[in-house]
């Protein structure tokens, strides 16, 4: 099984390579609607990807504190 970071970053370069080629190929309106939605998507899967580092940094961080405040015998 895959983590949470891993198929994000997965679904990102299945969304930009889908985006390549929808630009590649330009015909209809509805392709003009479609990279606005692969946009919308790639822009939530990167700040989800964002939201993890932030929260794996404030675990780091606070845990780094706590060992700090540990007295020492």
């Amino acid at each position: 099984m895959t983590s949470p970071e891993q198929r994000n970053f997965t679904e990102i370069e299945r969304l930009e390579a889908l985006l390549v080629e929808v630009r590649a190929h330009p015909r209809t309106a509805r392709e003009t609607e479609a990279i606005r939605e692969i946009g919308l998507e790639l822009a939530i899967a990167v700040r989800e990807v964002g939201a993890m580092l932030v929260n794996v940094g404030w675990e780091q961080s606070h845990a780094d504190q706590k060992s700090r405040d540990v007295p020492s015998t």
